[in-house]
């Protein structure tokens, strides 16, 4: 038996650390920052597509930020569609724990295989996003082939984490530029416009969802700090 395989508890609390320092270094950590970017971003062009609008264009860039450019009948569907993108990665890193819980390491990454596959295919269309979509596919292909668990295992966790903490630093940093920059926070900004009610009110709600979803994340699928004693 390895260590990995022996201490799992410890092995995603160690993962956990790293996640939240190696995504702050630049370049490797704004790369698979970007896994929860296109999360976000998928967010938008799922709603989109299952209210029915375009999805013209979804572009990933360096700098972990994303846009997902629609067309949608009606101010309701336009709402819902600038809201999906936080709440959506808050529940896929819900999701993504409790999949690591279950033992379920594999689903993971074919699930956020087939998300990245989708939005390369159907509208991902500016040069670093289809680069990063390309080699985040193949990576994840190349794990899924040589079928090692101990590898699954480590980066199904590093994925999971990744989305459950950037979920909640970006609302944090949205709710921050609502204040500051309220012309330029975001989805927050585009519901201010369709519902004239201020940017920071949007920007509290989501990170109030978001919040609540984490906190049943950490409640439910966190393994218990006295199985690290």
């Amino acid at each position: 038996m390895n260590w990995i395989t022996a201490n799992p508890n410890i092995v995603f609390y160690i993962l956990l650390i790293i996640a939240l320092l190696l995504t702050r270094i630049p370049l490797i950590g704004k790369y698979f920052r970007s896994v929860n970017t296109l999360v976000h971003e998928a967010g938008h062009t799922f709603t989109t597509l299952a209210l029915s609008g375009e999805v013209i264009a979804v572009n990933l860039f360096a700098d972990t930020s994303g846009t997902t450019v629609t067309k949608a009948k009606g101010k309701f569907s336009q709402i819902l569609i600038a809201l999906a993108g936080y709440p959506v990665s808050a529940l896929t890193g819900w999701l993504c724990l409790l999949l690591l819980h279950k033992g379920y390491y594999l689903y993971i990454l074919f699930i956020l295989t087939s998300i990245a596959l989708i939005i390369m295919i159907l509208s991902l269309r500016n040069m670093y996003g289809l680069f990063w979509a390309g080699t985040f596919i193949v990576l994840n292909l190349l794990l899924i082939y040589f079928n090692n668990q101990n590898t699954i295992y480590v980066f199904s966790a590093f994925y999971s984490v990744i989305i459950f903490t950037d979920a909640i630093v970006s609302s944090f940093v949205l709710l921050i530029l609502s204040f500051k920059q309220p012309k330029k926070a975001g989805d927050a900004t585009n519901l201010q416009k369709f519902t004239k009610i201020p940017a920071f009110f949007w920007a509290l709600l989501l990170l109030a969802f978001t919040l609540f979803i984490s906190w049943l994340s950490v409640k439910n699928y966190f393994p218990p700090i006295k199985t690290l004693i």
